[in-house]
């Protein structure tokens, strides 16, 4: 969504709240303290946002592609690299697969029943935030949790491999009679099972149509994800689910570190969201708009359910949807909590002296975009390096021309994010931002779609938003919601066709003028705790970044969670436990991949000594 159109948006929704107002289990051994106590931490990893994947009751009896063990297995889910855990209600669910148990007569994928008398609470499994933001680095023996710090799951790796057990299941009879009986037990009557079968059946279908949309010939590997592609392709089928014109998820990004974002102006590597903060008077806690507008975004991309009607209904009547609000509320709230992760007294000791001469060379190299910050309250400003003069805004009154820098890092996050574009469909006519902005034409920018379906799913959800607006108010920071218990056909991705001329996309971002062609510095505060590194995951380790681009390495093991504290970043050694993938810049015949580009970020790498780069990352421990 373009920034401006989002702050209208935004505004809009602000002035409705303000009128009402006139956080087997392996625990690390070396535990982090990072500000939250144990109860916020354990609602991290359970509340809800309104994400809605698949039923418990079928995941739970759901079994591995090719074997009959469990899908839910702590192994097979340690493969994709997420954190096996035990929840407060006793489930055997990762960080990060939450319970979500609402009323669902008013939606639509997800209003699936498989049995008489089923009610409308019925409980399923999505993702929360903390899935995609929770490290574990391990280093000596230690194991240490990093509560907001980028995961490396394979999240392409557990689509795929949901969408074949559910394929198999659907086709093989002796599979489905155990699936059916586990799903249907103490119910399991030839009804129940024509029902569960039909039930079954959508669900796969849907998984299908987003298969079909995100196919793509590049693997992420771990700790990557193209969740803006994933994002976008969401809310082309939500708008025209047989025009929707497939968009290949092909730019994946690291996963960003989430402590101190809401202390940033925009948030995003192509600063595309604005935060828009509203502090309380007589609570003191903080209300941000902004963040929920992103959050509703991320959600909509994760598998949240959101109905648009095929007429166009009154403005504030909005779009029903599985957004949770108020819980998204809550815990943006804790997140501005979270402190950034210190260097752990397990790791080697800091070289203060070394780390004396880095502070030194990081003020007078990197300080200008990457802003120093020594608490959880200081307000962030922009940097910004954008891919061409057309894009870089005016100056301000009195204030001298900036010369615009290209960031020269791979480009396909923030090109695709602003050239994709679908058939409109049920969204045509509504405007750009919901409640502003030019209507919708038959084939729009789907940046302005997915600004359209965020607003008419907060406009939908109006109620929650100023109810949550005028608790926070009143009363301080909201607890998030917790719940408890009371066919995809796979096929190769290596075989996916390319859809768009990717050259002729690049040639429009290189020249065209958006706000949003561009990637965003940030703060570095905790970033030892954050590699690989660059955007885009493509350079692994804080030494190798500092590195002139063409003495990068072009390929590195990645998968472990062995920490190598010298050089800063997961160990790239074949013999760590769990590097079974590699990471690279080209293909088998040594052509450059898109997406996968380690260039950029020099800014005088070359004139650095050995012994200074040393320096800058003995002092980035410390950031």
């Amino acid at each position: 969504m373009r920034k401006a159109g989002a702050m209208k948006l935004f505004g809009a929704l602000a002035a409705l709240a303000a009128a009402s107002c006139a956080k087997p289990q392996t625990q690390p051994r070396a535990p982090m303290s990072q500000g939250w106590t144990g109860e916020q931490q354990a609602d991290w990893y359970e509340a809800t946002q309104g994400s809605r994947l698949i039923p418990y009751a079928w995941l739970a009896a759901l079994e591995q592609p090719g074997n009959e063990r469990p899908f839910l297995d702590d192994e097979h889910m340690a493969g994709f690299r997420y954190l096996p855990r035990t929840t407060r209600g006793g489930l055997r669910l990762p960080v990060g697969f939450a319970l979500d148990g609402q009323n669902d007569e008013r939606l639509s994928r997800t209003r699936l029943r498989w049995k008489a008398g089923q009610g409308p609470e019925e409980r399923w499994v999505g993702m929360n935030c903390s899935a995609c933001h929770t490290a574990e680095i391990t280093h000596a023996g230690q194991t240490i949790r990093v509560d907001g710090g980028p995961t490396l799951a394979d999240f392409q790796g557990f689509i795929e491999a949901l969408n074949l057990s559910l394929s198999q299941t659907a086709s093989d009879p002796a599979r489905w009679d155990r699936f059916a009986a586990a799903v249907l037990k103490g119910d399991d009557t030839p009804r129940n099972r024509t029902m569960l079968r039909r039930s079954f059946a959508r669900l796969r279908l849907w998984q299908a149509d987003q298969l079909r949309m995100n196919r793509t010939p590049l693997r992420y590997g771990y700790g990557r994800l193209d969740a803006f592609g994933h994002i976008y392709n969401k809310v082309a089928l939500l708008a025209s689910r047989k025009g929707a014109t497939p968009n290949p998820a092909d730019a994946p990004v690291s996963y960003p570190f989430l402590w101190n974002i809401h202390q940033l102006d925009h948030v995003q590597y192509n600063a595309v969201v604005a935060n828009a903060p509203f502090d309380s008077f007589l609570s003191g806690a903080t209300f941000d708009i902004g963040a929920l507008g992103r959050n509703t975004g991320e959600v909509i991309g994760v598998f949240a359910d959101v109905v648009i009607p095929r007429k166009k209904p009154p403005l504030l009547t909005g779009f029903v949807s599985s957004v949770d609000v108020e819980s998204l509320v809550g815990l943006e709230q804790q997140l501005m909590r979270l402190e950034p992760p210190k260097w752990p007294g397990a790791f080697p000791a800091i070289d203060e002296r070394l780390a004396a001469e880095g502070e030194a060379l990081f003020k007078a190299n990197c300080a200008s975009c990457h802003l120093p910050l020594s608490d959880l309250t200081t307000r962030v400003p922009d940097r910004i390096a954008f891919f061409n003069d057309a894009s870089q805004p005016p100056p301000k009154p009195g204030e001298p021309a900036q010369r615009n820098s290209p960031p020269l890092t791979d480009p396909w996050m923030a090109c695709n994010a602003y050239a994709y574009q679908s058939a409109s469909g049920r969204l045509r006519g509504y405007r750009a931002e919901y409640f502003s902005g030019d209507a919708l034409p038959q084939t729009a920018n789907l940046s302005a779609m997915l600004s359209t379906t965020v607003g008419g799913a907060l406009a939908g959800a109006k109620k929650d938003v100023i109810a949550a607006a005028a608790s926070t108010f009143a009363f301080g920071d909201r607890k998030p919601r917790v719940f408890v218990l009371p066919e995809a056909e796979f096929a190769p991705f290596g075989v996916a066709p390319r859809i768009d001329p990717r050259q002729a996309r690049l040639n429009r971002c290189m020249t065209e003028k958006s706000e949003i062609l561009g990637y965003k510095a940030r703060p570095l505060t905790g970033v030892w705790a954050t590699g690989p590194y660059l955007h885009n995951g493509s350079v692994p380790n804080l030494y190798q970044l500092l590195l002139p681009p063409e003495r990068r390495v072009a390929a590195f093991r990645v998968g472990t969670r062995e920490f190598e504290p010298k050089h800063v970043g997961y160990s790239t050694d074949e013999a760590a436990p769990g590097n079974t993938q590699v990471f690279s810049t080209v293909d088998a015949q040594g052509r450059p991949i898109p997406g996968n580009s380690n260039a950029g970020h020099d800014y005088g790498n070359g004139r650095l000594t050995e012994a200074q780069r040393l320096a800058l990352v003995e002092y980035m421990k410390k950031l």
